[in-house]
């Protein structure tokens, strides 16, 4: 659900489902080359980010010849797989996360609606993806922080 505009004394409505399904799209932003990836999987675990992270890695560095260096935020879901691969992340601050500030235009179009079903919302959802990863501009807009080194 999102705000949205209507005339003075008019109550908008938006329809809505009570029951829930869940899909996740892991987002990855290079904010001065531009480049996004999105990745959609099925669960927020530790193992969906670790498996997120394989594919981003082998998608950026695919004869493993760089360091990569993530800004990434302190959610729970995710300190296990910190630890566990000796990471350092900042506390929960997504204001400070170039990436959170990727989900505001990609779901754009899609708030404010009750789809049938999780498979009626995945192709557009998949669009949508397509379409964000391919607004080079804008990301880097939403996303090129004064306080980023520019690596």
């Amino acid at each position: 659900m999102r705000r949205c505009w209507a005339k003075r004394g008019v109550r908008p409505t938006a329809p809505h489902a009570n029951g829930f399904e869940w899909t996740s799209v892991y987002g990855f932003v290079h904010p001065f080359s531009e480049r996004t990836d999105l990745l959609r999987f099925d669960t927020v675990d530790t193992a969906s980010f670790s498996a997120a992270l394989s594919l981003f890695k082998a998608r950026v560095d695919p004869a493993d010849e760089r360091l990569l260096i993530l800004v990434v935020d302190n959610a729970g879901w995710r300190w296990s797989c910190h630890r566990a691969s000796g990471w350092s992340s900042l506390p929960y601050t997504p204001e400070l996360m170039p990436a959170e500030h990727l989900w505001i235009p990609l779901k754009e179009g899609l708030v404010n609606r009750a789809w049938p079903s999780l498979q009626a919302l995945i192709e557009p959802l998949d669009q949508r993806c397509v379409w964000l990863i391919q607004q080079h501009a804008l990301v880097s807009n939403l996303t090129s922080f004064h306080w980023l080194p520019a690596a």
